[in-house]
């Protein structure tokens, strides 16, 4: 049974892959007619939260790919997977998973940082807004109608 508790650990926890699904890989992979770049569906971790998406999506994170040399290669999310296009296991073991982990916890780690940044803005709000109300009740509490 999933509790409350739990749910909120998985939600803060690092987005992250859990692995290729082989399933989803080219049927002809490794004939002679298979193609050398396809699409290789990934697992992640997590649902991506919708900040994470816009992070992903965005062109720093296109920028990074083709500075580290994968111009051609593209991250796209569907639901629970991460499709990185235009690659192969071949590129993904030499070093484009580890390049895409890395990706996934930073982004990751600033929509985290975001979010609590924000969270602090509305608890600085809230308590100043309980303060004027403070100050409305000790006000009006002063007036007498004698």
């Amino acid at each position: 049974m999933t509790t409350i508790q739990d749910s909120v650990v998985r939600a803060d926890s690092a987005l992250s892959l859990s692995g290729v699904l082989a399933s989803g890989l080219p049927h002809d992979l490794g004939t002679a007619q298979g193609p050398t770049r396809y699409t290789v569906p990934a697992v992640f971790s997590r649902r991506p939260e919708p900040r994470e998406v816009e992070l992903l999506h965005g062109e720093a994170m296109k920028k990074r790919l083709a500075d580290a040399g994968y111009s051609d290669v593209e991250l796209q999310i569907s639901d629970r997977r991460l499709l990185i296009t235009n690659t192969n296991l071949v590129d993904l073991k030499a070093g484009l998973a580890h390049l895409v982990g890395v990706i996934l916890r930073d982004i990751s780690a600033q929509a985290a940082q975001e979010r609590t940044h924000r969270n602090d803005e509305l608890e600085a709000l809230g308590l100043v807004e309980e303060e004027r109300l403070e100050s409305l009740r000790k006000a009006a509490a002063d007036i007498h109608f004698d």
